[in-house]
């Protein structure tokens, strides 16, 4: 992994200020039906849980995902016991509705994915369909990625969202690859949010710890570059009123090393 210095960001500063001229919408990925699982468990049982995902969970998954059940998936283990957040999380991309429909034939005699020694482990789960509505990955995948997961509360309608990611959100995270630190971004809206705490979901994933370390140095830079935008300034200015930010977790993939 290269994390550019500061000296080549101010090489590359006007050439990259340049090609945001003029901001326009980005044409993001066509929506894929996908569904987030979030897993929680007692401290006391953490450690056999974490172990149960790993040698159940992760398997059946992959299973789906090699049968074309599922475009792709991730399950994340949160680094910390923490009350605020979940233990762990499924990210699932499925292949379309008949990809769907297999989970859910699948899962009749498995909720959530789990065995019943398995849901004997947890004390809640919480499952939001969503769909993807951005994402982008890096052309070389990380050995030991590190993951931040960003739920939102939205206050304004779908269409204007996605125009704020557009024109807000995406050239920021488009920096933060080209600087070397990200590896991979996805945006998830939820369904059918009324009554459920939040309603997008921003997962970052790092190329390594020293990245996530780089997160705010990087971050003030392309901040600072995208603020010779007008366009991109305006909504930066204004951006209070579209979402509010919840607690985050910070998480490792089951099947890493």
């Amino acid at each position: 992994m290269t994390i550019l210095p500061v000296s080549a960001w101010r090489r590359l500063g006007a050439a990259f200020a340049l090609s945001l001229m003029p901001l326009a919408a980005a044409a993001g990925p066509t929506p894929a039906p996908g569904l987030v699982i979030a897993y929680h468990t007692r401290p006391a049982n953490w450690l056999a849980f974490r172990s149960a995902l790993k040698s159940d969970l992760l398997p059946r998954l992959e299973a789906l995902r090699k049968a074309g059940a599922l475009r792709d998936f991730h399950l994340l283990l949160a680094r910390d016991v923490d009350a605020e957040g979940w233990n762990a999380t499924a990210l699932l991309d499925f292949a379309g509705a008949e990809g769907r429909a297999r989970w859910d034939a699948a899962t009749a005699e498995a909720p959530a994915g789990l065995t019943p020694q398995d849901l004997a482990l947890t004390s809640a789960i919480d499952s939001t369909p969503v769909t993807l509505a951005r994402g982008a990955a890096a052309e070389r995948k990380p050995d030991h990625p590190v993951f931040l997961v960003i739920p939102y509360r939205v206050a304004v309608s779908d269409e204007a969202y996605l125009k704020y990611l557009d024109g807000y959100t995406l050239p920021q995270l488009k920096g933060w690859m080209g600087a070397g630190i990200l590896s991979r971004y996805a945006i998830y809206m939820g369904e059918y949010p009324a009554g459920r705490p939040w309603t997008a979901m921003l997962v970052l994933e790092y190329a390594d710890e020293l990245a996530l370390g780089e997160r705010d140095r990087v971050k003030a830079q392309v901040r600072e570059t995208l603020a010779r935008n007008p366009a991109w300034k305006a909504i930066s200015d204004d951006k209070s009123n579209i979402r509010s930010e919840l607690s985050a977790v910070v998480a490792s993939e089951a099947g890493a090393k």
